[in-house]
C-alpha cells in the first residue's frame, strides 16, 4: 500500500575550488520545481572517501518514467492533514509533505494519491541536516498509527544518513558539476494493516549539486519482505532529474490558476479558470487521455463523467498539442 518514503532536496553552496563542499539550508523557489525522472540500469557506487572523486555518467542509457514535483504545501487539497508543512514533494501518487525544522529536512507524512489515503506521521521522519557537508550523519526513528477503512494501520521504522564522498561528477546528458557531495540514505519500516505486514527496507546513494533543487543522482536497491522473510518485491536501478523547470510566476502561466472543487465528486463539473482558446488534457496517472478540448472563455466547467476515480492530471497543451513544459500540472482528486 504504502510506497518508499524518498524525497531529494538540494541547496545553496559555499565552496572554494578542491574543497570539501559546504551546502546551507535550501531555498525554494516561489511556485515549486518540476522536473522528469529517469531510470537506467542499477551499476554499484563508488566506495566513499576522504579524497575528492570524480564520477563519470556520461552517456548512461535510461527512460523517463515520469516526473517529480516540488510545490508549496498549500496548493494540495491533504494540506490541512500536515499541520506546519512547506512543501510537497510528488512522485507518481505518491505525495509526501516536508518542511525544514531547525535545520532538519523533515517529512511530515505522506498521502497515496490514487486512493486518498492520508498517512500523517505522529513521530515524524527526519533525513538529514543542514549544513550538509562531508561526514554529516543523521539518525532517526519514525512511524504512525491509525484507522484506515475500519482497520488498524501501523508504520514504524528508523533512518539514517551520511555524506560519504565529494567531488565532481558528469551527468548522463554530459553536463559537468564540479561541487558534488554524495550521501548514502538507509530506511527501514514495518507497516501492518488489516492483519498483513510487510518490512520495506531502502537503501540509497544520491548525489547532491550546489545549483539544483534536487539531488541529480542516486543509486537505488528496495526489497519488501513479509514476516517470513519471503521476497514479495524487489527493485535495483539508477535514476537522475532532466529537463527541470521552476515554476514560472502566476501572471505568466495562461493556466496557472487551480481548478476548482479540488476533490470533486465523480460525474461533477471542474471549474477551471484559462484564457479563451487555451488548449487543455486531461490524464490518468496511467497516462490515459480522458479528455481533452479548448477553453470557450475566461473559464471552462469540465464534466468528470467517466474519468472514474482516484487523482487526475488537469494540463495545458501548447499550440503543438504537447504538454505545456513551463506550465503548472493541476491534480484533482475525484471521489
Amino acid at each position: 500500500m504504502n510506497k518508499a518514503l524518498f524525497l531529494f532536496l538540494s541547496a545553496t553552496s559555499t565552496t572554494t575550488a578542491l574543497s570539501q563542499p559546504v551546502f546551507a539550508e535550501p531555498e525554494m523557489p516561489g511556485l515549486g520545481y518540476t522536473s522528469e525522472l529517469v531510470v537506467g540500469a542499477y551499476f554499484a557506487p563508488t566506495v566513499g572517501s576522504e579524497a575528492p572523486q570524480s564520477w563519470d555518467f556520461s552517456g548512461i542509457a535510461g527512460s523517463a518514467v515520469g516526473l517529480m514535483e516540488v510545490e508549496p504545501a498549500s496548493t494540495s487539497p491533504y494540506a490541512d492533514a500536515f499541520d506546519g508543512a512547506e512543501w510537497i514533494m510528488t512522485n507518481g501518487d505518491q505525495l509526501s509533505f516536508l518542511s525544514v525544522i531547525g535545520g532538519e529536512l523533515t517529512v511530515l507524512g505522506n498521502v497515496n494519491g490514487s486512493n486518498g489515503v492520508t498517512l500523517p506521521f505522529s513521530d515524524p521522519l527526519v533525513q538529514w541536516a543542514y549544513p550538509l557537508t562531508f561526514g554529516t550523519q543523521v539518525s532517526d526513528v519514525f512511524g504512525t498509527e491509525q484507522t484506515l477503512f475500519g482497520q488498524p494501520y501501523s508504520l514504524s521504522g528508523q533512518a539514517s544518513f551520511e555524506v560519504d564522498a565529494w567531488g565532481s561528477l558528469v551527468m548522463p546528458d554530459g553536463v559537468e558539476i564540479q561541487e558534488v557531495l554524495r550521501g548514502v540514505y538507509t530506511q527501514f519500516y514495518t507497516e501492518t494493516y488489516d492483519g498483513d505486514t510487510a518490512n520495506w527496507h531502502l537503501n540509497q546513494v544520491v548525489y547532491f549539486a550546489p545549483d539544483s533543487l534536487l539531488p541529480l543522482f542516486y543509486h537505488e536497491i528496495l526489497d519488501v519482505t513479509d514476516l517470513e522473510g519471503n521476497m514479495l518485491l524487489e527493485v535495483t536501478d539508477v535514476a537522475w532529474l532532466a529537463n527541470g523547470v521552476t515554476s514560472i510566476p502566476t501572471e505568466e502561466a495562461p493556466s496557472a490558476q487551480a481548478p476548482y472543487p479540488n476533490p470533486v465528486e465523480s460525474g461533477d463539473e471542474v471549474t477551471w479558470p484559462m484564457a479563451q482558446g487555451q488548449r487543455w488534457r486531461a490524464m490518468a496517472l496511467d497516462g490515459k487521455v480522458l479528455d481533452e478540448g479548448v477553453s470557450r472563455g475566461s473559464f471552462d466547467r469540465i464534466s468528470t463523467s467517466g474519468w472514474g476515480t482516484g487523482l487526475v492530471l488537469l494540463m495545458s497543451l501548447g499550440s503543438d498539442g504537447q504538454p505545456c513544459a513551463s506550465c503548472p500540472v493541476h491534480r484533482i482528486v475525484v471521489h
